[in-house]
């Protein structure tokens, strides 16, 4: 892929928008660091590697809620056998830099 350099100001723009909604510091650095040490390529598969991880781990925590709520919707007494989710959720593995 050709030597392609974002530009620093809608970069810098991304990054405070980030900041503003709650990025974790490991997609901040991600971003912050696009033309300067990282190139595109990294970028990108790192932003999809942290997106990938993510979505894994906020499907299993809602997977184990809706198990959680299931169970107390269809047996608020504990009278049937509903297996119980006792699997914790995973840590999302480091993106890759």
């Amino acid at each position: 892929m050709q030597n392609y350099q974002p530009n620093q100001e809608i970069v810098q723009e991304l990054y405070r928008t980030l900041i503003l909604l709650g990025a974790e510091s490991d997609v901040l650095g991600v971003v912050g660091s696009w033309g300067n040490s990282l190139p595109e390529e990294d970028v990108l598969a790192s932003l999809k590697a942290w997106n990938l991880a993510t979505q894994n781990k906020l499907s299993q925590r809602t997977a184990h809620y809706e198990a959680s709520f299931c169970r107390a919707a269809y047996d608020p007494d504990g009278e049937l056998d509903i297996p119980r989710v006792t699997s914790t959720p995973t840590r999302a593995p480091r993106s890759v830099s």
